[in-house]
């Protein structure tokens, strides 16, 4: 079972924060993967590994610091993590982690609260 360890909370383009976890390989075995990227484009939400760049024939590349081989793990690690983010948010007071809901949103400077 997958463990959130950390979130912190993010205003950085489309990441809205970034997540430690522990994910327990085999017994004693845990492997601790650090900011994982929390992303948010209109109402979507995923979870991104960390990753750098690197020149490739005049252009970026993007690579992830860590992947499993298998490609479907990666997809189901980063699927499971949403829920368990919300509850470690929820316990440990993280506010902000609730969609926005752009119906009610103020359509002028006049209509916001402070």
């Amino acid at each position: 079972m997958v463990e959130v360890i950390h979130y912190e909370t993010a205003n950085k383009n489309k990441t809205i924060g970034y997540v430690d976890i522990r994910v327990p390989i085999m017994k004693p075995t845990v492997l601790v993967l650090r900011k994982i990227a929390h992303v948010q484009s209109g109402d979507r939400r995923w979870f991104n590994y960390p990753s750098f760049s690197r020149e490739i024939n005049g252009q970026p590349s993007f690579f992830k610091f860590f992947e499993f081989e298998t490609q479907i793990y990666n997809g189901q690690l980063l699927e499971s993590l949403s829920d368990n983010v919300k509850d470690y948010c929820k316990r440990n007071g993280i506010e902000g982690l609730e969609p926005m809901n752009f119906d009610t949103f103020p359509e002028s400077t006049n209509e916001l609260p402070f």
